[in-house]
């Protein structure tokens, strides 16, 4: 079978969703499948990621809008060139793409997957999957789709292997705060990371007895300042574009994070976290894990205030335990594999 992926990375975008893509045609090359990976903007880095896994990398120089009906027929006429006997599925995932674009994929392949979580558009596929978690999921998008089976909540979230593997050792937690881990995705936009370590270091809770750990992708803006400031506390360790996030998240009792797909990464290894929404699209995930009583919400960023972060760190007034645990059976990391198979199996 022949896979051909199309998602996007950038600082705006963010690295989710070829994170998430990545982590599916790890397992899809892992069977003997042949992945090609379609994109318009991407780091360097994350393309050399792309190509260590076995994907065939394909940049697109497309001079029309992402999602137009012109952008659909030159990538499908552009791939169909580069390819022989087209694709069995096509995965997508991007915001900006409906069934505008979905409908002319299929003159190149068979099958259409597609990967969303803002039920704000109409699709043409044979799956859909949204691996966030809902109180009413199996209605969203029946209006949405062309009766595509439809792979709804966390148990279906596209994580790595690595995080199955870590969440074999995760240990309870009790009720101290001994490390912490911040962390606001590879790019962190909104620059989230330094602002809570300036808003703690003014506290004086970074010389406290606490550590922490600060994990940042590669693509982060503020690099040069965010080392400075860790090499000049003994209680902070940086961790770039780390291959041990699952580890790393094993080891912390508490993170101060961004919302998205880290929600599901932080669930599969037991981690609450106090959580700051940096795009609209992680509110609603943030809203149910303070509903379930796993995480604290503090809010979108813009309405965040310095002293929200530091107050819900000191006197942290979650139960550190229960909270642990609740994250800990919603999600069990084989999310992957469940998809695979509905991969192989639907036609």
């Amino acid at each position: 079978m022949k896979f051909l992926i199309r998602a996007d990375a950038s600082v705006n975008i963010g690295t989710g969703h070829v994170m998430r893509c990545l982590a599916l045609a790890k397992a899809l090359i892992s069977s003997g499948r042949e992945v090609v990976f379609v994109f318009q903007q991407m780091p360097d880095h994350l393309v050399e990621k792309v190509k260590q896994i076995g994907c065939i990398p394909f940049y697109l120089n497309s001079e029309y809008p992402v999602g137009s009906i012109e952008d659909a027929v030159y990538v499908s006429s552009k791939i169909d060139n580069a390819f022989q006997n087209g694709f069995d599925w096509i995965i997508i995932d991007h915001y900006q793409i409906s069934d505008i674009w979905e409908k002319e994929m299929y003159r190149i392949a068979k099958n259409i997957l597609v990967i969303d979580d803002l039920a704000n558009r109409t699709h043409i596929c044979n799956i859909l999957l949204d691996q966030n978690l809902y109180e009413i999921s199996d209605s969203r998008y029946n209006r949405l789709t062309n009766n595509a089976k439809q792979l709804i909540g966390p148990s279906y979230a596209l994580l790595r292997d690595e995080f199955h593997l870590e969440r074999k050792k995760v240990k309870t937690r009790s009720g101290a705060i001994r490390r912490v881990l911040v962390t606001f995705g590879g790019t962190d936009p909104t620059n989230e990371t330094l602002r809570s370590l300036y808003a703690l270091d003014k506290e004086g809770i970074l010389d406290s007895n606490l550590d922490f750990d600060i994990l940042v992708g590669q693509s982060y803006g503020h690099l040069n300042e965010l080392r400075k400031i860790v090499d000049s506390k003994n209680s902070l360790s940086l961790h770039i574009q780390s291959n041990s996030v699952a580890a790393i998240m094993r080891e912390a009792d508490l993170a101060i994070c961004s919302g998205g797909t880290l929600t599901w990464e932080r669930y599969c290894m037991g981690l609450p976290g106090v959580v700051i929404a940096v795009a609209e699209n992680q509110i609603h995930n943030a809203t149910m894990g303070e509903r379930l009583g796993i995480d604290i919400f503090l809010g979108f960023h813009s309405n965040v205030r310095d002293l929200d972060i530091v107050s819900n760190l000191k006197d942290y007034h979650g139960d550190l335990g229960n909270n642990s645990l609740r994250a800990f059976n919603i999600v069990d990391g084989r999310g992957v594999e469940r998809v695979v198979r509905n991969l192989e199996t639907t036609i």
